[in-house]
């Protein structure tokens, strides 16, 4: 019997109001037990990695996932440039864990507070179906399984298709995500289904549908440049760089002065989006009835943090777009204060002023700053640098995945 058809059995079986009271998402602000990175093995992303554990291991427990003990070995070597307590970090070595680990694993509690995984199938965003991908790839999408069984964990599992940056929620029930990641997630299921399996998987009694999603987070493989030579190359529609929760009813949205929106073509594309996206914020409301505090963030200034490559000879795959030897293209990286971290005791947000840059880019990280220490009074916030790691198509929560903590 396939897992579809259980699923169904399962809901027709329980009686109404059950299924969202069963279990439930837990907000990323409650108490944490551990929290798992994934070691790179490039400079560019193990110094991010880096700053992360400073940042975080005075308040949580660290995993870091290597792929071999020769790796392990790189890694201590590179780590004693860094205010890191190495004794204190617990390696696990595992070949198939991404860097992202918060793609891979959704945690739920059940009414007794006790903790279970939640395993969906796995398409690498939406790149492969289950027959077209490649055996080694699959490995990476059944971290899940495997961790299920470290932590000696009850399974529920899905066929649907679905990652961590994916999902947002605030812990009471209400979920968040862009609609058109699910429904190409999920090409054979209708949105009232993905409802259904989201409550039954995730607890949820209210999702929020948001609209599209930020243009440079999506890849274009096929379709080449989102705009001339403007190249994207993020998750493929992630909630977790559009839209956050940062308590119950309170989300924090990205905005584009209006005055602004004509300076870079990424803005002139975000902008009417990041607006269809405020009016239905505006009408939305909690599983438990409140209405959303929607507080605007800036965007930091594209044209200042893209990439500008060369096309060389023997990149085949620009050529056939029609690009030749010599042209310039623009690499634009997943850049968003949206995409920061809380746990317990700290809020890791991004920064990205760099000398040579803009005064107003600077102007953006202190006022993102000063937010973020309202929203989070009693947490202590910390600014990365995040670049480099927006590059690979995430940020700071896309490497860092909690684990919530449970009780016996």
């Amino acid at each position: 019997m396939t897992r579809t058809i259980l699923s169904l059995l399962w809901i027709i079986l329980l009686p109404i109001g059950t299924i969202a009271q069963a279990i439930r998402m837990p907000a990323e602000w409650e108490s944490q037990e551990k929290v798992w990175l994934t070691w790179f093995g490039q400079e560019r992303r193990d110094s991010v990695s880096c700053r992360v554990m400073e940042a975080l291991q005075t308040t949580v427990e660290l995993v870091l996932n290597v792929e071999s003990d020769s790796m392990k070995s790189i890694a201590i070597r590179y780590m004693g440039n860094y205010r890191i307590d190495i004794s204190q970090i617990e390696f696990v070595t595992d070949r198939y864990v991404d860097f992202f680990t918060r793609d891979y694993v959704f945690f739920v509690k059940d009414k007794k507070h006790k903790l279970q995984v939640v395993c969906y199938d796995y398409s690498a965003y939406g790149a492969f179906n289950e027959t077209a991908m490649p055996d080694e790839e699959k490995k990476y999408g059944r971290w899940d399984e495997r961790l299920a069984k470290q932590l000696n964990l009850p399974v529920i599992n899905s066929e649907y298709v679905f990652e961590g940056g994916g999902i947002e929620v605030n812990g009471r029930g209400t979920l968040m995500a862009i609609k058109q990641m699910a429904l190409q997630r999920n090409p054979k299921k209708s949105l009232s289904e993905i409802e259904i399996e989201l409550k039954r998987t995730l607890g949820a009694r209210k999702i929020i549908w948001l609209e599209q999603g930020l243009i440079e987070d999506r890849r274009f493989p096929k379709s080449g440049p989102f705009y001339k030579n403007y190249f994207g190359g993020g998750a493929n529609m992630h909630i977790d760089e559009l839209c956050r929760f940062v308590d119950e009813s309170t989300v924090v949205l990205p905005f584009i002065p209006k005055e602004d929106k004509d300076k870079s073509p990424v803005d002139s594309i975000n902008y009417p989006m990041l607006e269809a996206n405020f009016k239905i914020l505006q009408q939305a409301k909690t599983a438990n009835g409140k209405k959303l505090k929607i507080i605007r963030i800036p965007m930091p200034e594209i044209e200042q943090l893209k990439y500008t490559l060369t096309v060389e000879e023997a990149d085949f795959r620009l050529k056939a777009l029609g690009f030749k030897k010599g042209d310039t293209i623009h690499r634009i990286p997943a850049a968003s204060y949206c995409n920061f971290f809380v746990s317990n005791k700290v809020v890791l947000i991004p920064k990205y002023w760099m000398p040579g840059m803009s005064d107003s880019q600077k102007q953006k990280d202190d006022e993102v700053y000063k937010v973020f220490t309202k929203l989070f009074p009693n947490r202590k916030i910390i600014q990365l640098f995040a670049r480099t790691v927006n590059r690979g198509g995430g940020g700071i929560h896309c490497m860092t995945h909690e684990l919530p903590i449970s009780k016996n």
